[in-house]
This record gives C-alpha cells, sequence and structure tokens, in this order.
C-alpha cells in the first residue's frame, strides 16, 4: 500500500513541475496580451517587464492557497486515501485544463482553476462518500 501512495507522490511531484511550466507561461501570456495587442513597447521591452512581473507576483504570492485551505477544502474531514485522490484529481486537471486553454489561446486564472478543481474534487468525492454510507448518519434528518 505505501508503495502504491509513493507512486502517486512521485506523480504529483512531476505533474507539480509540468503544472508550474505551464501555470507561469499562462501568468506570463496573460501579462503581456495587452501589451503585445496593443504594441505599447517593444517586445523585447514587454519581455523583461513580464519576467519582471512574474519573478514579483512569484515571490509574494506565499498565502494565495491558504484562501482554498480554510475557506473551501478542509482536509481533516477526509481519510488519507481520499485525500491523494482529490490532489491527484487536481493535479491532473490543472494540467489538461490549462494546457488546453493556453492551446486554444483563451486567458484563464491559475488561482480560480485551482479553487475550483479544488471545490469540485472536494464536492465529488463527498457525493461519494454520503452514497456509499451504510449507517445512514449522513442521511438527511427527519421531522
Amino acid at each position: 500500500m505505501e508503495t502504491m501512495f509513493l507512486g502517486i507522490v512521485v506523480f504529483l511531484f512531476l505533474l507539480a513541475i509540468f503544472d508550474l511550466v505551464v501555470g507561469v507561461s499562462n501568468d506570463a501570456v496573460n501579462f503581456m496580451n495587452s501589451a503585445i495587442g496593443a504594441k505599447a513597447a517593444s517586445f523585447k521591452t514587454i519581455i523583461v517587464i513580464a519576467a519582471f512581473g512574474i519573478f514579483i507576483g512569484a515571490t509574494l504570492s506565499n498565502g494565495m492557497m491558504e484562501i482554498a485551505r480554510h475557506g473551501i477544502f478542509r482536509p481533516e474531514q477526509f481519510y488519507f486515501q481520499e485525500l491523494m485522490c482529490i490532489f491527484l484529481a487536481v493535479m491532473v486537471t490543472d494540467v489538461v485544463l490549462l494546457d488546453i486553454f493556453n492551446s486554444l489561446g483563451m486567458p484563464t486564472s491559475t488561482t480560480v482553476s485551482m479553487v475550483f478543481e479544488l471545490l469540485g474534487g472536494t464536492f465529488v468525492l463527498a457525493l461519494i462518500k454520503i452514497a456509499g454510507d451504510e449507517t445512514g448518519m449522513l442521511a438527511s434528518p427527519t421531522c
């Protein structure tokens, strides 16, 4: 059982590297889109300013996922296996979603996509837990 979770963690690590590349490129494209379209400056100047903006954004965004963790996602309500399932679903969905949006040239927010992927994964797993409840404790109360 431990080797399965180790495999999932290694896969999540590889997905995180790919997600970082896709996410940063998405943020850079969103950051540069208007400036390139309006021809506000030379391409080289826009690239330098975008690189500086991405660096500052990555440096100062240390608390962004705290919002998702405390407001949407309550990990203490799930077992370890369920958490691994949620994290795996979120990472795969995030990489696929951002890659599709970038390929089609559509703007998207990496933070908003991550929050809603957590919300969706948690919601579906909660529905599965409710549907598989054999104790009757998760059933609606009768008045």
